[in-house]
């Protein structure tokens, strides 16, 4: 029987994280239980079945007065076409489990989940950017989707949108990590046109109906930081969320590529600190066809053929 439900309630369980889950799920599974098979237990039978300590054992037993309103959560999701895809599922993003000390113990997947496991490339930037890093980000995400790689972002306006419009515009794949419930996802009016459902994945690690929250884009920035094989910094504050995700990319040893100005706009003075101060690779242009491109043969080969586990 299908216990993602119960699953998703105890993660909501005050005093239960990753780390209580986790084991909790490694107990059931070397037992060859599920979570409804001891639902219905009390306290004290649920720790003599499973060896769980009682103060574990009387945290699950809280989740069975919240059955009801978990099944109706649940078909509400469903009735949305969304997966929940919880931490042991092989859909996570196993980058995820590797790097943040304390995942999300659900995601919140609409879309192609096939996108979930392939090679990505993450592009991101502060709203603010100039025109010309509209373009770089356009381009960058063309070129990337041309060599079959799934270009990762935000969904938030500005280079993000672009980066993801550039992917499918070039028949490529996308994912879109949201910084706010996968319910409250709209899709932004420059991407309709070209929107395709079974090339683009949308991903929530926040409770479903949960609203737009600026700590929660920091969130965000984190886990894409986390869970792509490079990424690519179009341009940011000194201060801006996006200089936070490449920061976030170091520590994850994430291959970190910023792009590089002669004359720096002031939507980009963080670059040439990522740059000069974190080892970010700079990303330079080169002529193509009489056009000015993002160079992005070293990124596509981090991507492709580097290990950044």
């Amino acid at each position: 029987m299908n216990d993602t439900k119960l699953w998703i309630s105890l993660a909501q369980v005050e005093g239960i994280g990753i780390a209580a889950l986790k084991k909790i799920h490694a107990i059931l599974t070397n037992l060859h239980l599920s979570l409804y098979d001891i639902i219905e237990l009390d306290a004290k039978a649920i720790a003599h079945e499973t060896g769980l300590p009682l103060e574990l054992s009387e945290k699950i037993a809280t989740i069975q007065s919240t059955i009801e309103k978990s099944e109706k959560e649940y078909e509400t999701l469903i009735d949305n076409s969304i997966e929940p895809v919880l931490f042991f599922d092989s859909r996570y993003p196993e980058k995820i489990l590797n790097h943040i000390e304390y995942p999300p113990p659900v995601l919140y997947f609409y879309g192609n989940s096939q996108l979930a496991t392939t090679k990505q490339l993450a592009i991101l930037s502060d709203h603010t950017a100039s025109e010309r890093g509209y373009n770089i980000a356009f381009h960058a995400a063309r070129i990337a989707a041309q060599h079959s790689i799934t270009v990762t972002s935000g969904l938030a306006k500005g280079p993000q949108t672009m980066a993801h419009r550039g992917a499918l515009e070039a028949g490529g794949n996308t994912i879109a990590v949201l910084p706010m419930g996968i319910l409250q996802l709209k899709i932004p009016e420059i991407l309709k046109e070209v929107f395709d459902q079974s090339r683009f994945l949308f991903i929530s690690p926040f409770l479903p109906n949960e609203e737009y929250a600026l700590h929660n884009s920091y969130k965000r920035n984190s886990l894409i930081a986390a869970m792509v094989s490079a990424l690519i910094i179009i341009e940011t504050m000194k201060d801006g969320g996006s200089f936070e995700a490449a920061k976030s990319a170091a520590k994850y040893k994430t291959p970190l590529f910023v792009v590089e100005y002669a004359h720096y706009p002031d939507s980009a003075l963080g670059n040439p600190v990522l740059i000069n101060e974190y080892n970010a690779i700079p990303l330079r242009g080169r002529m193509q066809n009489d056009m000015l491109l993002p160079n992005m043969d070293t990124c596509i080969a981090k991507v492709r053929y580097g290990d950044s586990k």
